[in-house]
């Protein structure tokens, strides 16, 4: 009995191996990026790119969870200091000097904007972003969307709360075995809030009569599953499964997972690119009516036909998530070493950076140079990613990599990931404090996968 009760108080212990480098991780996140850049180049492009943000909260909630996984296993015990401070360094220096320059670039050039900036920043730094400028709001209130500078700063609100919350979640559910009950749970509120979005309620509560003049946070909670939390449970809950499954990979697992994870990589990007006029005009009379809006179609008045925004999140996220886990279980598959291209791998690591600077460089080329008659819908695209790219290069090298090394210090884990090598190597917590140099940390286990 006294054995029964003792094995009955172990906490959870994950039997899934070390993340590891996982070249294909970044290598999504560079295409993701690309997405991103073009698409807000030029919106009609891909409007339904939009999902690439589930894939990124997706990877992003798996990885952190994963790695608190990891650590409990390792040290029994999970550092809440050194994990928000791992966050904090990892985060908040790029974001927050990215709005001080939106801030001079404003009052230097572009007062009119300076109002609406204010209020922006003041939610994007306390990460309440989505609440008070949520996705879908120009549908609801066109005028309050018209000057929005930093929009792109709701993903990493949504992101920063969740990580709030996950560390000690995940504690407690290792500690007292509720781990596959955490799991559960994430998947039923999951499916909650798709079958909501699928019969076109946004939100918890419902849209103001006003909106325009309803109070901004509950204007924000009523379209609140535009934001898609739901992805980010759907991380949390493969994590989970991912722990499960022993190592060496049973058989049956290593024959078919890389066959679903194939079927679901087309899926997945295939839902992003369904809702352009310029794939329906590809392929001509079976141009797929699946049209995108900016919110659920039902509040807007409409229930003709099926809309994109209906689904193609929610298809998006689960597609994904059979080749997320091959990635990190199979890492000879051959799709995640395509994915591990260098280039795309440099994109994946540089896309925090460019996520959150990139509206800046768009602002300047296009509105303060005057170049947004000047470039056709032909060109724009490419030149104005590529100078995103040029523009953000001073950044990543000079801060964000600067914070990585820095991030070091926070450690809870003996051993980091050397990108140059692709290996696990013995931090030296000394050394690392001392400032003296260290391995290449910044890539498939920072666990920001939903910022790309």
């Amino acid at each position: 009995m006294a054995t029964a009760g003792a094995q009955a108080q172990r906490p959870f212990v994950s039997v899934a191996p070390r993340l590891g480098f996982i070249g294909g991780f970044d290598g999504v996140r560079g295409i993701g990026i690309l997405g991103v850049l073009f698409n807000h180049a030029y919106s009609p492009l891909f409007p339904s790119i939009a999902g690439i943000i589930d894939v990124f909260f997706l990877m992003s909630a798996f990885l952190i969870t994963s790695l608190l996984l990891q650590e409990h296993r390792d040290s029994q015990t999970i550092d809440m200091r050194k994990f928000y401070a791992r966050r904090g360094v990892r985060l908040l220096p790029s974001a927050y000097l990215c709005i001080l320059a939106w801030l001079v670039v404003t009052i230097l050039f572009a007062r009119y904007r300076l109002h609406t900036l204010l209020g922006e920043a003041a939610a994007a730094v306390t990460y309440l972003y989505e609440i008070f400028y949520p996705v879908g709001l120009g549908a609801l209130d066109p005028q309050a969307v018209e000057n929005l500078s930093i929009d792109q700063f709701w993903s990493l609100a949504v992101e920063e709360q969740f990580y709030l919350l996950i560390a000690v979640t995940v504690l407690v559910a290792i500690r007292k075995r509720w781990m596959e009950q955490l799991a559960v749970v994430m998947v039923v509120i999951a499916v909650w809030i798709a079958w909501q979005r699928w019969n076109g309620i946004p939100g918890p509560i419902p849209i103001p009569e006003d909106p325009a003049n309803a109070n901004p946070a509950v204007r924000g909670l009523s379209l609140l599953w535009m934001s898609r939390p739901d992805s980010l449970m759907w991380g949390v809950a493969l994590a989970v499964l991912n722990a499960r499954i022993p190592e060496p990979l049973p058989a049956v697992w290593r024959r078919w997972l890389p066959r679903v994870g194939i079927v679901g990589l087309v899926v997945s990007f295939g839902t992003m690119i369904i809702a352009s006029p310029y794939f329906k005009e590809l392929t001509g009379r079976v141009g797929l009516p699946f049209p995108y809006v900016p919110m659920a179609p039902a509040d807007l008045g409409d229930t003709s036909g099926t809309y994109w925004i209906s689904f193609g999140h929610t298809v998006c996220a689960l597609a994904f998530m059979a080749p997320l886990l091959c990635m990190a279980r199979i890492k000879e598959w051959y799709a995640n070493r395509a994915l591990g291209w260098k280039p795309l791998r440099f994109l994946g690591r540089m896309s925090y950076t460019l996520y959150v600077w990139h509206t800046l460089v768009y602002f300047i080329v296009l509105d303060l140079l005057g170049f947004d008659t000047v470039l056709g819908e032909k060109w724009r695209v490419p030149i104005l990613a590529a100078l995103a790219v040029l523009a953000c290069l001073p950044v990543y090298y000079g801060v964000e990599r600067r914070m990585l090394k820095v991030k070091l210090r926070f450690a809870s884990e003996k051993e980091v990931l050397d990108l140059n090598t692709g290996k696990m190597v013995p931090l030296d917590q000394h050394s690392a404090a001392r400032g003296t140099k260290r391995p290449d940390t910044g890539g498939s286990e920072r666990g920001d996968g939903g910022a790309p």
